[in-house]
């Protein structure tokens, strides 16, 4: 009997731990949808004032040096975006293409084979 006893008191022990591992997994789930939330909302406050910003508001001067970083970033990206264009040879008209049969993917018209999902094609 000594060794269902003990066996019940670590399946006992066991139980109990599982529990508390579980309680605190659903808590710190909970916080972190919280922290989201909080994110989202500083966020929509962000563009907010960014907004505000981009039609020619004047906020503190801390905020218009942030607002300096923005400007030079979005500059950069059209920059970025000019060298990419540069880099990608213009479109042409397109040879023909078809649809795969199986999931939809657009496949070159010589394709035998989907490029997506592998299936043969007609």
């Amino acid at each position: 009997m000594a060794l269902l006893d003990k066996i019940n008191d670590i399946a006992k022990t066991a139980s109990e731990k599982t529990n508390s591992v579980i309680e605190t997994t659903k808590l710190n789930n909970k916080i972190n949808a919280e922290e989201r939330n909080i994110a989202a909302i500083t966020a929509k406050i962000g563009q907010y004032y960014v907004s505000k910003l981009d039609a020619g508001e004047t906020l503190p001067e801390d905020v218009m040096s942030m607002y300096e970083g923005i400007k030079t970033s979005r500059e950069t990206i059209l920059a970025t975006r000019a060298e990419i264009e540069n880099l990608t040879p213009p479109k042409t008209a397109e040879t023909g293409s078809k649809f795969c049969t199986n999931c939809g993917a657009k496949l070159n018209a010589e394709a035998r084979f989907c490029t997506s999902c592998g299936a043969s094609q007609p």
